[in-house]
């Protein structure tokens, strides 16, 4: 009697290791969802430095990481980070399988009301959320989803979330907390995908 509830006690605790081995492993690789409380003010900060760079910079390409660090900065998720670069990777070197690859949901289009909705409430659950403008050609374009309101936009004609945008070829476009329909046009949005990041 003795010996069967020794072993009977033996199993339950494996398997309470197990249970927790697995939870630890799960846990340990993915990031935490989590938001800088600080995001405004670092965000602007980084709003500075790339219209330095971007005016003062003889290769404005050079200045294209901004979005990826931006994503860190707002999130505190490192999703185009590069540990062999030892940087943030320029939006060129953000490439369509990183964001397919799994770690990124797709929510839906830019002209669809519920994407657009979903985008603006993950972002307000401290979800990272980007808005993926990609051409044909392979141009692209991102734009990164801000905790905060809906707001209509008349050129659009949906309600839009807020957004952040750093535009190397054209610097004086760039913005922090002004809705996505300044990131794109409206001839845009159908080439405009939303994904949260999954955690």
């Amino acid at each position: 009697m003795y010996l069967s509830d020794s072993l009977a006690r033996t199993r339950s605790f494996s398997k309470t290791i197990l249970v927790m081995a697995f939870a630890v492993g799960c846990v340990l690789p993915s990031q935490a969802q989590s938001l800088n409380e600080n995001w405004e003010e670092d965000l602007n900060n980084s709003m500075s430095q790339f219209m330095n760079c971007a005016n003062t910079s003889p290769d404005k390409s050079q200045c294209s990481s901004f979005i990826s660090e931006s994503v860190t900065k707002v999130y505190k998720v490192n999703a185009f980070y590069s540990d062999k670069l030892k940087r943030h990777l320029q939006i060129y070197e953000i490439s369509k399988s990183m964001i397919d690859g799994g770690q990124w949901a797709l929510l839906g289009h830019a002209y669809e009301q519920k994407a657009l909705n979903e985008a603006q409430q993950c972002a307000n659950a401290s979800k990272a959320v980007i808005a993926v403008y990609t051409t044909a050609s392979g141009g692209k374009h991102i734009a990164l989803i801000l905790p905060g309101k809906l707001d209509y936009s008349g050129s659009w004609g949906f309600n839009v979330p807020n957004s952040a945008s750093f535009f190397f070829d054209d610097p004086a476009k760039s913005y922090v907390g002004k809705g996505l329909s300044y990131a794109f046009s409206k001839n845009m949005i159908k080439d405009v995908a939303l994904y949260c990041r999954k955690y």
